[in-house]
């Protein structure tokens, strides 16, 4: 079982939702909705957990999902950002000098 993360999104921003899991387990999985899908509204990013019988489990389970996936977006837009700002630092041309200021130490 994955350990939950400290997340850094705020819990009313998900959406809960309860089914029923697939495959084997016979009566049991045809009668309890044990398998669980979090939906982090602002961003849609969804993630799914079916594996223990325990809705519980399952819940734990989807959020740490959800935690390492908005983790995972957040460090894309990150090195995304950085990726950008090294591009423009080598798109200078000549006859637009950027000058850099530096204060005085006293």
């Amino acid at each position: 079982m994955e350990p939950v993360e400290a997340t850094r999104f705020d819990p009313k921003d998900v959406r809960r939702e309860t089914m029923r899991a697939g495959g084997p387990g016979g009566q049991h999985v045809n009668r309890t909705e044990s398998a669980v899908r979090v939906t982090h509204l602002p961003t849609g990013v969804r993630a799914t957990a079916a594996e223990e019988r325990s809705q519980h489990r399952n819940r734990k389970l989807a959020l740490a999902r959800l935690a390492r996936k908005l983790a995972e977006a957040g460090a894309k837009q990150h090195d995304a950002a950085r990726a950008k700002r090294w591009r423009a630092h080598q798109e200078l041309e000549r006859g637009n000098p950027v000058r850099i200021f530096q204060e005085e130490k006293e």
